[in-house]
């Protein structure tokens, strides 16, 4: 449903720069000027929820405790321009981590923490390396900032960073990339390799071609401070989120659909008459919030997760800086 969005300049402009700007680094100090025009655009910003609730790839997905709720905006084999939610502490305090510290492989991520109180984020050196079977690491902090005191930001492929939960319902609109262009991009779009994604990942990695194809290495880690002492353990990306991507059903569909429903009402993007028309086409755990924003009701805030699935279960911001 991509063409109820291509009426705007926003995203033809966004097409071209990208067509015209093949070094992503410089692509991605361009697209920012960008990022902020098309949140403050409220019918813009209207048109992307319809779009999403005429998706039937977004009504039709599985939420998982993995996901950060979302919402689609524009994607080709070069960028994927989404919105996501982060939720609250329900204490409102601002010093735990929402997660491990962590990187996204080659890809960079521009973000436009355009509603709520936004997050405070912690970016370390790049390529740590896990040094021993005990997983240790050493990282180095190179910058420490609130997102609405730089914004927009990047976050450069491969570059460690950690993200505290917000005070407030919060929401970006992001920008992801490769790192550079290459001529197997759109294999991502491809319908069929994405049915043979993990065995084709398993060839790439055999014959050497991870960096040549720009897929994550075979072995990701994420980070958190030693609870035992000074430093760094890493763990497996797949043991670390094997709970949570396990963590599907109901209570999972309310927890995001309230979240989403949440944002449009205090964003003030809810159009009544297209949903409305809309309702009985949308899955039926989205209907008590599309009531009660229909009836002017407030929904009230879900929130953040404080343990994770490491040893301490916990971390705080003091545990980074005091380390």
């Amino acid at each position: 449903m991509q063409h109820i969005l291509e009426k705007y300049n926003h995203i033809q402009r966004l097409l071209k720069l990208e067509l015209d700007t093949p070094d992503r680094v410089l692509f991605h100090e361009k697209v920012k000027p960008l990022l902020l025009e098309m949140a403050a655009d409220k019918n813009f910003l209207k048109d992307i929820i319809k779009r999403n609730f005429l998706d039937t790839g977004f009504l039709k997905q599985e939420w998982s405790g993995y996901n950060i709720p979302f919402m689609y905006i524009y994607e080709t084999e070069h960028f994927n321009l989404k919105l996501h939610l982060f939720p609250p502490d329900k204490e409102k305090r601002d010093n735990i981590a929402a997660h491990c510290i962590h990187h996204h492989n080659n890809y960079m991520l521009t973000t436009n923490a355009f509603f709520g109180s936004g997050y405070e984020t912690i970016l370390f050196e790049k390529d740590p390396q896990v040094k021993n079977v005990e997983l240790d690491v050493d990282m180095k902090i190179t910058k420490h900032f609130h997102q609405k005191d730089i914004n927009p930001h990047t976050v450069d492929s491969w570059e460690p960073h950690i993200v505290f939960i917000p005070q407030e319902l919060s929401s970006t609109m992001l920008i992801w990339t490769p790192d550079k262009k290459r001529t197997t991009d759109n294999f991502r779009q491809n319908p069929f390799l994405k049915t043979v994604k993990k065995p084709l990942r398993w060839l790439i990695h055999r014959m050497g071609l991870t960096n040549r194809i720009g897929i994550a290495a075979e072995k990701t880690y994420q980070f958190y401070p030693n609870p035992n002492g000074k430093g760094y353990k890493g763990i497996e990306e797949s043991e670390y989120f094997a709970p949570t991507k396990a963590e599907k059903g109901a209570v999972v569909d309310t927890y995001s659909a309230q979240m989403i429903f949440a944002f449009i009402q205090r964003a003030d993007l809810f159009d009544s008459d297209f949903f409305k028309e809309k309702k009985n086409n949308i899955p039926k755990y989205y209907h008590q919030f599309i009531e009660m924003l229909l009836a002017g009701e407030s929904i009230p805030d879900v929130f953040h997760r404080t343990e994770i699935n490491i040893p301490q279960k916990t971390y705080f911001r003091e545990d980074i800086f005091n380390n």
